[in-house]
Formats: C-alpha cells, sequence, structure tokens
C-alpha cells in the first residue's frame, strides 16, 4: 500500500478567498462537501465511506474526479477526510482527465502559493484555452524574429552586439521606424515600439529567457487580459521617465517589460511569504538577476568611468510598474480586507506615477538639459 499524503491548503475562516468570483470554487466545493455530511456536526468523513458517500448524495463531479477519489481511498493511510483533504483531492492532477490541463498546473504552481492552489487550479480546469495563454509567447516570437530580420537584411559588425533595426543602413542621422528617438516623439508609436528591437544577441536571449521563465507561468495563473496591459503600461512608462529625465536617450529592448514581469511575481512571493515553495530560491535568483543588472550599471559608471548605454530608468519604470500596477491588476486568490486597501493605495501611487512622467514628458522638449548631467559623456 502506497504511502499517499493529502495536499494540505491553508484555511482562511476570517475571510473569504476571492479569486474573480469571490472564491466561487471553494464555495462550490463546501456546498458538495457540506452534501456528503452524514449528521450537521461533521467536520470529517472516512475516506473508505467517501466514494459510496460521492454516488449516495449525487455530488456533481466528474469521473476523473470520482476515479481520483476512489484511488485516494485504495492508496493512502489516512483514516479521515476534511474539507481541505476534499478540496486537494479534487484539484489534484490525477483528478484532471486533460493532459494539457495537467501541464498548466504545472506550469502555474511555481508561481502561486499553496493556499492559491485550489482556486488557480479550478479556474484552469474551467478555462476552455480561447483565447490560449499565448500574449508572452507570441510577443517573445516577434521580438526575436525582428531582430534576426533586421540582422539579416542590414547586419553589420558582431550579431552579440549589432543594433539590428536601429538605424537605416547604420547611419546613425536616419533612425529606423521602431527605436524611440527624442526628436521623433510626435511618433507616439515609438514610446512602446522600441521594445522590438534589441542592440544585440548578449541583449536579446537575456531578455527573452527571463521573459519566459517568468512572464508564461504569470499568464497562465492571470491570463493574457492582465498579463498584456501590465507588460505594456511598463514599457510606456518606461520610455516616458527615461524621455522626461533626459530627452536626449534612444531606447531598444524590452527590459521595462520584463522588469514588470519580474516584479510582479516578487510582489505576490512577498505577500504569500509563509506559503510560498521554495521562496528563498526564488528571491536568490530574482535578486541576483537585479543586483547584476543594477551593479553591473554602477561599475560601468564608476569605476571603469564608461557612459551607460542602458536605460536604469526604463528598468525602474517597469519595476514601479510590476510592483504597483501589477499588484492592483493581477489576481489576489486569497484576499483579506487590509490586502484591498492596500490594492486601491497601490493603484493610486501607480497613477500618480504614470501622471508625473506623462506631464513632464509633454513638458519636456527634445535635447532640453537632463535633470542631472555628467560632463565626461
Amino acid at each position: 500500500m502506497k504511502n499517499v499524503r493529502f495536499e494540505r491548503i491553508p484555511e482562511n475562516s476570517d475571510e473569504p478567498p476571492m479569486f474573480s468570483a469571490r472564491g466561487k470554487y471553494r464555495r462550490r466545493y463546501r456546498e458538495q462537501f457540506e452534501k456528503l455530511k452524514v449528521h450537521p456536526g461533521e467536520t470529517e468523513i472516512p475516506l473508505d465511506n467517501l466514494a459510496e458517500r460521492v454516488d449516495d448524495a449525487n455530488v456533481s463531479l466528474n469521473s476523473a474526479q470520482k476515479r481520483a477519489i476512489r484511488e485516494y481511498s485504495a492508496d493512502s493511510d489516512r483514516d479521515m477526510v476534511d474539507l481541505s483533504d476534499f478540496e486537494s483531492m479534487l484539484t489534484s492532477k490525477r483528478a484532471q482527465p486533460s493532459r494539457m490541463k495537467r501541464i498548466m498546473y504545472d506550469i502555474a504552481d511555481p508561481v502561486i502559493s499553496e493556499s492559491q492552489k485550489v482556486e488557480v487550479r479550478s479556474y484552469i480546469d474551467s478555462y476552455n484555452c480561447f483565447p490560449p495563454p499565448i500574449f508572452i509567447l507570441l510577443v517573445t516570437i516577434i521580438e526575436i524574429s525582428i531582430f534576426f530580420y533586421y540582422y539579416e537584411t542590414d547586419g553589420r559588425g558582431s550579431i552579440w552586439t549589432d543594433c539590428a533595426g536601429c538605424f537605416v543602413h547604420h547611419n546613425h542621422s536616419d533612425p529606423g521606424v521602431l527605436i524611440f528617438v527624442p526628436k521623433l516623439r510626435a511618433e507616439a508609436w515609438r514610446f512602446c515600439s522600441y521594445m522590438l528591437l534589441h542592440s544585440g544577441l548578449n541583449h536579446l536571449i537575456g531578455n527573452m529567457v527571463v521573459q519566459l521563465l517568468v512572464g508564461i507561468p504569470l499568464e497562465v495563473v492571470h491570463k493574457a487580459w492582465r498579463i498584456a496591459p501590465l507588460y505594456i503600461l511598463a514599457v510606456v512608462t518606461g520610455s516616458l521617465l527615461q524621455y522626461a529625465v533626459d530627452p536626449n536617450a534612444l531606447l531598444v529592448g524590452a527590459s521595462a517589460g520584463v522588469y514588470a514581469l519580474i516584479m510582479a511575481h516578487v510582489s505576490n512571493v512577498i505577500l504569500n511569504w509563509h506559503e510560498m515553495p521554495f521562496r528563498w530560491v526564488r528571491v536568490a535568483v530574482l535578486s541576483t538577476f537585479i543586483l547584476f543588472d543594477v551593479c553591473g550599471a554602477l561599475y560601468r559608471r564608476f569605476v571603469i568611468s564608461q557612459c551607460e548605454s542602458i536605460s536604469i530608468l526604463a528598468h525602474v519604470a517597469g519595476a514601479i510598474t510590476g510592483l504597483l500596477f501589477g499588484y492592483f491588476s493581477l489576481y489576489n486568490v486569497v484576499e483579506l480586507k487590509w490586502e484591498k486597501i492596500v490594492k486601491w493605495v497601490a493603484l493610486g501611487l501607480y497613477t500618480a506615477f504614470l501622471v508625473l512622467t506623462v506631464t513632464m514628458a509633454v513638458v519636456r522638449v527634445p535635447h532640453s538639459k537632463a535633470l542631472w548631467e555628467d560632463s565626461s559623456c
């Protein structure tokens, strides 16, 4: 006999969980569990009697969930099942008949906490994959394709450092159609389209790897209609902040959007710290990426006196977007009262930040003096 243990999902007895329709899945499981009770005061059900009660009570479960209950009854050394155990059974991978949905479980699990699994997995079960979670994948394919298209048609120098597509025939007086250039700010699409260009394969690979590893799991959980605005807003805010501070800088790369994805995940890890598996590993990996980026910029500027070509301000704007707008817009499955207040405070702070950057971008004119100026550059 196998020793099977149920995946315990922490309960919040004082506050109802909220996932889209205020925890509709957990409420449904609670209602189903109530139907299985023999008497009102019963809080646990004998495991060897659970499958029989499901059949007798005519509880609405699919065939895979009923089979999972029978398998747990045969394999587990537990005697009793409570509501948390019942929820875990119905949202386990063995209770999901679709291979694709089981794969989506594996993709989503790394970015959610234990208390979120019931609602997130249930949402995935009911999700018909239309539209499919393809925003991050599609954006990545477009960014890679544009880089190689421009490099193959007009590439010069090393592929690792060539800013393919940034300038027409590499003539720095003729900017390409996608790069953000201050003097062409009237072409408003440039505030966003610069994310499609990268200054070499090194730049591209770094952004795309992180974008896929963090972005796809977030999109599976939160869906494209929440991830897409977060990503695009971060890119736009990145160019706005850079232009507001230094109206002489040109911009390329998707780093602002990537930072928004990273910081959105960081905020989720912090909020669910005690429940998040491998929390120290997550913090270490994400912190290493951020520290490498920031410390590299500081080293290049102050140790070897190299004028910085990377827009740290765009990264900062992306991080702010991920933390503030991400906290407001992304699903918080188990939402407490104080978190609702923080959510609206976060939206207010981000709105103020966005209005400030837009106002400064309107007031500032191209080639104005930077708010801080380095005479050596």
